[in-house]
């Protein structure tokens, strides 16, 4: 039992709450209080509730799901472990409730948005419906977290070389972290687009712009989802089939690969000239072998 208290909560013990020893108002006025102590020790006490079952949380589900991108990190983490449980055990429950939960994939804190990503990648398997309507508004979270490959130079700002080496050291592992995350958005896309192609149809023009991405792993899943888009509904993708076809001059042979593939999919055989020269010339024989396969496909598809 609480204690009595204008506070909520005040003075029990999250890790060892029961279901029968809360009440749903005081759980709810915690997760709603101005306070961060207090919304996180509300948060806390979920997490344990969560452990007896999704029901134990179910009353108050729409309170934590708005936590997920608290300006807080560690009450966001802690309320997307919740969520994780919940996707796991229950998906359905999330239905209305995915707000906070996409909000993490645009995250300034590289780890709210490793750890809300995975939570999408658990979901989108048993329910891409789910994540659907929010296409757009990942690939958005994929675009603006884009980390410069170089870092930072520290050189006129840290003169001390270890110092400068220990910032650096930990700006690669963040970077690291941070195309972690956004190679599972990227995931997440990929196949919520292939189960729900529809979901994209308006969201070209975003996967067009990551195609200029600087890691291939993020050019190469929006390649990924333009061939789901192009595989359901050519003319969705047909105004923009010069941008990817220039994806054949890539110089990743993954993006060069999953090019060819999106422009067989994409069945225009004005691109049969250009997967030729591919076909004659490129580095990689599977890539060549690939290109001359699909102008084939396309030439007598004509």
């Amino acid at each position: 039992m609480t204690l009595d208290s204008s506070v909520p909560l005040d003075g029990i013990d999250p890790e060892s709450i029961a279901r029968d020893d809360i009440d749903d108002a005081e759980v709810r006025a915690a997760l709603s209080s101005s306070d961060p102590l207090v919304r996180q020790r509300g948060v806390e006490v979920c997490e344990t509730l969560v452990e007896e079952g999704v029901d134990a949380v179910r009353p108050v589900l729409d309170e934590v799901a708005s936590l997920a991108n608290d300006d807080n990190a560690a009450i966001a983490l802690r309320a997307i472990t919740v969520l994780r449980t919940v996707a796991k055990r229950d998906p359905a429950s999330l239905e209305g409730r995915l707000t906070g939960l996409v909000d993490t994939a645009g995250a300034d804190i590289v780890d709210v948005q490793l750890t809300g990503s995975n939570v999408l990648a658990t979901l989108v398997v048993e329910r891409p419906d789910l994540v659907a309507p929010f296409v757009r508004q990942l690939l958005e979270g994929i675009r603006v977290t884009e980390p410069d490959p170089q870092g930072e130079d520290l050189s006129d700002v840290v003169t001390d070389e270890v110092t400068r080496r220990t910032i650096q050291d930990h700006e690669d592992e963040e970077r690291k972290r941070r195309l972690s995350a956004r190679q599972t958005l990227s995931n997440v896309v990929v196949a919520t687009v292939e189960s729900e192609p529809q979901s994209a149809f308006d969201a070209v023009d975003a996967l067009i712009t990551l195609l200029d991405d600087t890691y291939p792993a993020i050019s190469g899943g929006a390649i990924d989802a333009l061939a789901q888009l192009a595989a359901a509904k050519p003319a969705v993708v047909a105004p923009v089939s010069d941008r990817l076809i220039d994806r054949l001059d890539d110089d990743s042979v993954v993006v060069r690969a999953r090019t060819v593939r999106a422009v067989g999919y994409l069945g225009d055989d004005a691109a049969v000239p250009k997967l030729r020269d591919v076909a004659a010339t490129d580095a990689n024989q599977d890539v060549r072998e690939l290109a001359d396969e699909t102008a084939n496909f396309l030439a007598d598809a004509s």
